[in-house]
């Protein structure tokens, strides 16, 4: 039934006085959009096909709902179709003149009531067309607390529950799509992206979540810039040129609905065919028939393309139904008969049945609008009455307040899949993931997966089924940063979300994009991911300096052992009885365990080699500079005893001094042990600077050691003073002599060893250094002291022994020293060490 309101005064055309009702227990408002956009007045537009298709699917819906015997049996379901002309203020219009025919105005809020049904309760409305009409609708109907259904408004703004309380929707929302959009950005791994959006609602919002999402999961949106349809051209080649001006940006996702179109012209003519960009598209632009035939965009640019759109189910029994409208006799509406009527004008055609018109959508959305009222309204009508016949009060009393919450909470499966709402209204959702692709120079829309909003399912792709730009099997690169070897790290550039690399200091490591030093004894592998220990290096045994010392040592030890053999075999000579055999025999036991003090110094370092070569060396000073002292003393006191009296000094026999030098050593022993008990000498590690993989490994003298240190310096120091004071012996007893020459040079050379082992730079330099001081003052003793005994005594055997006897009476003319020389007949020759006392 048509009926026709009244002229319209003012701005409001009279097309939007124009509804298509029929009337029943209750009503169902429609707001659809019958005239087409235009960029002129409101209604200036031709009739819509798509809006003709839509109030027919409303009304198959309720046909098919009013014959079923399981769904409101008893209750006739009516309509009320206005047109809101795909116009934002004409969607006002229609949603006051709809909720007006309720007669329960909020507030004494009152509207011309337009072409009403003739009987029915009007609380529910289903529309509008997009999110730009059905945010004025939800808000007009809200005067009325009507409730508002859209199958097909998706901006997340109307999810705001306080500006549209009484507003659902059965298409999933932007946010939805948004993460939809951010999952395949991820799968692909596209972290460098531009974005386009379109300045309405739709756009706006979609591009927001889409901008939150992307923030979220470290996807950098390099620009992102809103466009206008219609708008002027200069606006899209502003916009195109945001290409320029970021060239790494590979892909491009495109958030709107016909100003894609424009806007993908525009990439067409200044980047030509093929421009090796891929678009991610919105359901908004997701029809390449459309883009082709009403735009004329060349499919060729949208190869490889991705596109997220709506999951469309086809409506059994609906384009039979429709086709059928077109060839009934009776006139169902002015709007058909006016589009049937230009159809045929414009197809030369005189009878329908030889041009059908074309069926172009099959939008579940509405039909699952449609029943979610019926199942909402079987809800209540079951809580307020028992039996539907005795209903009719009922269904008069009902108000969209009443309704609103069995709406909220209806459980139904649609065409769609289940629907639940949330609290906001807001169903589930499924996309489609569709792949542009040309085979054999034809287009082609392949269908790779879907996406839906669930916990345990998101996106499902078939990654083999798709065709990149260029016919190529592998995805594009979308990416502003270098690949990082191994030990660098990514630093941001100076173009907005670009990263370079820098490489991380040698000993340290990356994690977390961090560079993390070392500890000074560990090194990174060679992944740059672990710290691990470096093996510590001793001295090279086959350094040129380290075989050096071993000779020396070795000669040394020889040396040793043939001045130990030479001693034991000349041990009744007078020579080796006027030293002293017994101490010199513990000094050559010193010098042997000096020239053996190297080698625990060179072996790799162990606790127990570090506390050995601390004892050795503190040992072998002892050993050799604790008999020195006595011979020196004993020499001192002997002559200087001899000037004055002819008594000999007390403590000067072998078994005395024997006794005075193993109270010395047996003194150092406990000295030495304590010390390396107190703080021991054990391994260290040499490190280097700038750092190295590379440590050395030595026996790092403790505080202890210190202690047995300033004991034999002690005995050096006394040795000292008593070979300076025994300087003035007859000039042919000379012992005492190399004595001093052997003191004086260990103190110089102490002197020159300790700043140099301090400040050695490498462990080499520092054991070499403490080597060779062991090593020269030991020669020096050997050379000086027993070597020219031995000499003497084997090679001068014409050498005439002077012998000083001390007597108990000093005969005339000998002087007052009482010591008279014994001399016999035979030539004297003036030898080194060829003097002795007996």
């Amino acid at each position: 039934m048509v009926a026709a309101g009244p002229s319209a005064g003012g701005s409001i055309p009279d097309a939007a006085h124009v509804s298509l009702t029929s009337p029943g227990d209750v009503i169902l408002g429609a707001s659809l959009p019958m005239h087409g956009w235009s960029s002129g007045p409101p209604c200036s537009g031709g009739l819509f096909p798509w809006g003709n298709e839509l109030a027919a699917l409303f009304w198959f819906a309720i046909e098919e709902i009013n014959n079923r015997t399981d769904l409101l049996p008893n209750i006739t379901i009516g309509y009320d179709i206005r047109d809101n002309c795909y116009s934002e203020t004409l969607s006002v219009w229609t949603a006051l003149s709809l909720a007006s025919t309720s007669e329960r105005p909020q507030e004494d809020v009152e509207f011309t009531k337009i072409s009403p049904a003739e009987y029915g309760n009007l609380f529910c409305i289903i529309g509008t067309q997009t999110s730009a009409t059905s945010i004025p609708t939800a808000q007009a109907a809200s005067l009325y607390r009507i409730p508002v259904i859209s199958p097909f408004a998706t901006s997340n703004e109307l999810s705001d529950k306080r500006r549209f309380p009484y507003f659902l929707r059965t298409v999933p929302t932007d946010s939805l799509q948004a993460k939809a959009i951010a999952d395949i950005l991820l799968r692909f791994g596209w972290k460098y992206v531009g974005l386009y959006f379109q300045l309405n609602t739709y756009g706006i919002h979609g591009a927001q979540a889409l901008l939150d999402l992307a923030e979220l999961h470290g996807i950098c949106v390099a620009f992102s810039v809103p466009v206008r349809h219609p708008g002027p051209a200069a606006e899209f080649y502003d916009a195109v040129g945001r290409l320029s001006t970021f060239p790494k940006v590979r892909v491009v996702v495109i958030i709107a609905g016909t100003a894609a179109a424009a806007l993908v012209k525009t990439i067409q003519e200044l980047f030509g065919i093929p421009h090796n960009l891929t678009f991610v598209g919105s359901d908004g632009w997701a029809y390449p028939k459309t883009l082709r035939d009403d735009f004329g965009i060349d499919l060729r640019a949208l190869q490889g393309a991705i596109f997220v759109q709506l999951k469309y189910n086809q409506i059994p029994g609906f384009e039979e139904y429709y086709r059928s409208l077109h060839t009934r006799n009776v006139t169902f509406s002015s709007w058909f008969q006016g589009f049937r009527d230009k159809w045929m004008k414009d197809n030369q055609c005189s009878d329908i049945a030889f041009c059908p018109i074309p069926l172009h959508g099959n939008d579940n959305f509405l039909m699952d609008a449609v029943y979610a009222f019926a199942y909402g309204l079987q809800d209540l009508l079951r809580d307020r009455c028992n039996d539907t016949t005795d209903c009719n009060s009922t269904i008069q009393a009902i108000t969209g307040q009443d309704f609103l919450p069995y709406l909220l909470g209806v459980r139904f499966e649609g065409l769609a899949g289940k629907y639940v709402f949330d609290v906001n209204g807001n169903p589930g959702g499924k996309y489609k993931i569709l792949n542009y692709q040309f085979q054999d120079d034809v287009f082609q829309e392949v269908r790779l997966g879907e996406w839906e909003a669930s916990e345990d399912r998101r996106l499902d792709v078939n990654l083999s089924a798709i065709q990149w730009v260029g016919g190529s099997r592998d995805p594009p690169a979308s990416l502003c940063r270098e690949i990082c070897t191994s030990g660098h790290i990514e630093v941001p550039l100076e173009e907005k979300c670009c990263f370079g690399c820098q490489q991380c200091p040698n000993n340290a490591i990356v994690q977390n994009n961090l560079c993390e030093q070392c500890p000074v004894d560990e090194w990174p592998d060679a992944s740059f991911q672990v710290c691990r220990p470096i093996v510590p290096t001793p001295p090279s045994w086959s350094e040129p300096t380290v075989v050096s010392i071993l000779i020396l040592s070795g000669l040394g030890l020889v040396l040793s052992l043939l001045a130990a053999l030479g001693l034991f075999h000349y041990r009744h000579h007078v020579l080796i009885k006027a030293a002293s055999r017994e101490l010199s025999s513990i000094n050559i036991l010193g010098l042997t365990l000096a020239f053996l003090a190297p080698f625990p110094l060179l072996i790799p370092p162990t606790a127990v080699s570090c506390r050995a070569s601390e004892i050795i060396v503190a040992l072998c000073f002892t050993l050799t500079y604790a008999p020195t002292l006595l011979k020196v003393n004993r020499i001192y006191r002997i002559f200087d005893a001899g000037k004055k009296s002819n008594k000999p000094p007390r403590s000067i026999g072998p078994r005395s001094q024997l006794t005075i030098v193993l109270g010395l050593f047996a003194a150092m022993v406990v000295i030495a042990v304590a010390g390396t008990l107190a703080s021991p000498t054990l391994p260290a590690k040499l490190t280097f600077y700038p750092p190295a993989d590379y440590i050395e490994a030595f026996c790092e003298f403790g505080n202890g050691f210190l202690a047995s240190l300033i004991c034999n310096l002690l005995i050096v120091l006394v040795c000292c003073y008593y070979a300076f004071k025994a300087r003035k012996v007859p000039s042919n007893y000379n012992e005492s002599k190399f004595i001093a020459i052997s003191v004086y040079s260990t103190l110089v050379f102490g002197m020159a060893a300790v700043p140099v082992y301090i400040t050695a730079a490498t462990v080499l330099q520092k054991v070499a250094t403490l080597c060779v001081a062991i090593l020269l003052n030991s020669f020096l003793t050997l050379f000086c002291v027993y070597l020219p005994k031995l000499y003497a005594i084997q090679l001068a055997r014409d050498v005439q022994v002077s012998e000083w006897r001390a007597n108990d009476k000093s005969p005339s003319g000998t002087g007052s020293t009482g010591v008279q020389p014994n001399v016999g007949t035979s030539k004297v020759q003036p030898v080194a060490g060829a003097v002795g006392i007996k």
